[in-house]
């Protein structure tokens, strides 16, 4: 197949995408076609704790910040990261808040886009799936380190407070 550069310089974007990995680029083309280029201004809110996921976003330049439901920071992203296929593959609410920290430029794809191309290309769903499984599974993985040496650092504290005097 003949692609133009443009086209061309899409797919390997697309392909450096982790839930994409793996496409061949006919089928990087297909989830090209269900992307819309988007941009969001400094401050901007991408996604909104609690409210319906209807899109995904897959940020190509500038920065993203998550945050909690009651504004703390949780994670900066940059280029090349997905942002809302928790929700967009499950249904569920959105479970952060993300906002742009500057000028950012995006794919957007919508639930509906989404859902139309899995059921239209079940190979192309089976590789995106199998990708989303592994992203997710990376994600667990790093919270329950996270959470492991959170609880290290509260037992540790524990100790110290325990070693102070009773007044």
């Amino acid at each position: 197949m003949n692609f133009n550069n443009n086209t061309r310089r899409f797919i390997q974007i697309i392909d450096k995408i982790p839930m994409f990995q793996g496409l061949k680029p006919v089928q990087a083309l297909e989830i090209l076609k269900v992307c819309k280029p988007r941009g969001f201004s400094d401050r901007e809110t991408l996604c909104k704790h609690g409210t319906r996921s209807t899109e995904m976003y897959v940020l190509l330049s500038g920065k993203l910040v998550v945050t909690a439901i009651d504004g703390t920071p949780l994670t900066q992203l940059s280029p090349i990261t997905i942002v809302g296929e928790m929700g967009l593959v499950t249904g569920s609410p959105r479970s952060a808040n993300v906002m742009a920290s500057q000028q950012v430029s995006v794919f957007e794809i919508s639930k509906l886009k989404f859902d139309v191309l899995m059921k239209k290309s079940p190979d192309i769903g089976f590789r995106i799936y199998r990708n989303i499984i592994h992203i997710l599974s990376e994600r667990l993985e790093n919270n329950n380190h996270q959470l492991a040496q959170s609880q290290r650092s509260l037992a540790s504290m524990k100790e110290k407070v325990a070693a102070f005097p009773a007044v």
